[in-house]
């Protein structure tokens, strides 16, 4: 059996869990025992975490950086789809066993992640029922932030849509204002659907607001309630 994680390991994992709100719900108990099972890993810009089509039985839980997950067209063609930072976590194939996905992920700059093996995390919590109904509430918050970007992209300008966007970003990191977003300009128009033109001419209001500061392959948040109004209601965290 594998042994648990050092304890600066463990403090660094259990903080971020601890500030997620995909996570912070849970009683402290659970997120300790689920801590202790992480062990960190770091990864290189555009290093591959997961590949397209293959088993997943590994969750990851950023810690800094970011994934970029891109779904593969038929003709190998990748289209970027969200970028997670901070707080947010890459894992909706192994929820489900023996499901696959067709999304790959791949870091985004220097990137240090928690890697939870799921079998050691089921057998961790082997009976638990909150913790079964908790992976599917994962499961189905998922499915919630795809059907909003889905109406997003439907019914609201391009300027909401991207404040939306930055805001489910920042919102998984728990912790208000300074929070980095490892996205670039060029992938968010790509998953907006928008030319960069456009794009970076609605950031460079967002940043004129004080909502943002724009840098290199980055969005740093600098005032929440600004990007929050720019936003509008009901974004969840991604």
């Amino acid at each position: 059996m594998a042994a648990n994680n050092a304890p600066a390991e463990f403090r660094r994992i259990r903080l971020v869990l601890g500030r997620s709100p995909h996570f912070n719900k849970a009683p402290a108990k659970h997120l300790d025992r689920l801590a202790r099972l992480g062990r960190i890993e770091h990864y290189k810009d555009g290093e591959l975490i997961h590949a397209a089509w293959q088993p997943m039985d590994k969750a990851w839980l950023v810690l800094t950086g970011g994934l970029r997950v891109a779904l593969l067209g038929e003709d190998g063609s990748a289209t970027p789809i969200a970028v997670i930072g901070e707080g947010s976590y890459y894992s909706a194939g192994s929820l489900v066993k023996g499901e696959v996905v067709e999304s790959e992920a791949h870091a985004i700059g220097r990137t240090q992640a928690a890697v939870f093996d799921m079998s050691r995390v089921d057998r961790e919590f082997a009976g638990d029922k909150w913790v079964e109904q908790e992976k599917l509430r994962l499961v189905f918050r998922r499915l919630m932030a795809a059907t909003e970007y889905y109406r997003d992209a439907v019914g609201m300008p391009l300027p909401q849509r991207m404040a939306r966007r930055l805001l489910g970003q920042a919102l998984a990191a728990g912790r208000g204002a300074g929070v980095e977003l490892p996205v670039s300009q060029a992938d968010l128009a790509e998953m907006l659907g928008a030319s960069r033109t456009k794009v970076n001419a609605e950031l460079r209001r967002l940043e004129e607001s004080g909502a943002v500061r724009l840098g290199y392959r980055k969005i740093v948040v600098r005032d929440m309630t600004r990007l929050c109004a720019a936003a509008g209601t009901g974004v969840m965290p991604l």
